[in-house]
């Protein structure tokens, strides 16, 4: 069937139509997440929305490649002193860490993992790591440790974001003192560390929380 010059070229309906992912990457930055769909970036793109698919099958995968390019994006600007030794370089590259999850901000509710391919994340992970090696660490317990440092810098960035949006407490604290109120006396210190109301969610939890990660991988050394 023939078409009219008017019709003008239909570009990429079920192909990739020359697409990458640094262009879906650029044409959704800025957007905000709760109304971006596949079909808003395939407009943006000019493709069809079939054209998204060999990049992303979904809207969470989109979703969730933009939350990783915004925090790398983040990480990326940060200038890092990892210091001279392995507990110095850990300090720095946690606080990175931390410090450019909390800035992802609207994109953190989507944010999983950060990608392989991001040289400026592996980079000072690379540092940290080769340090505890060359200290003596065993090879699992460098996996294992630098696991649980991103696991802390994860856990706590998102927990602070959590209780920046409900006026500096977590909404668990809350539905705890809620509950132990009808307690009738019981769970006497629990009740005493939720009542002292103690900022578990300011540099100073952070700070206590990478010095513990510090202090027991010291304990570990042979």
């Amino acid at each position: 069937m023939a078409t009219s010059d008017s019709d003008g070229p239909r570009r990429g309906r079920g192909s990739s139509a020359g697409l990458d992912r640094d262009q879906i990457i650029r044409a959704a930055r800025g957007l905000d997440p709760a109304a971006l769909t596949m079909q808003a970036i395939a407009t943006e793109l000019g493709v069809d929305r079939k054209a998204l698919n060999y990049h992303v099958t979904d809207r969470e995968s989109l979703l969730e490649m933009l939350a990783i390019d915004a925090f790398q994006q983040r990480f990326a600007a940060i200038e890092l002193d990892l210091g001279e030794t392995w507990q110095q370089a850990s300090r720095a590259y946690a606080g990175a860490l931390c410090r450019s999850i909390l800035e992802t901000g609207e994109w953190v509710p989507y944010f999983r993992f950060t990608s392989p391919r991001d040289l400026a994340v592996v980079g000072p992970a690379e540092v940290v790591a080769a340090r505890m090696l060359a200290a003596g660490f065993d090879a699992i317990t460098v996996s294992r440790g630098m696991h649980l440092l991103f696991s802390i810098c994860t856990g706590y960035a998102r927990d602070a974001i959590t209780a920046a949006h409900e006026g500096g407490v977590h909404p668990q604290i809350e539905e705890l003192r809620t509950a132990l109120a009808s307690a009738d006396g019981e769970y006497g210190a629990i009740r005493g560390l939720v009542d002292a109301r103690v900022d578990n969610y300011g540099d100073a939890q952070f700070d206590f929380d990478v010095d513990a990660f510090v202090a027991a991988m010291e304990r570990l050394l042979p």
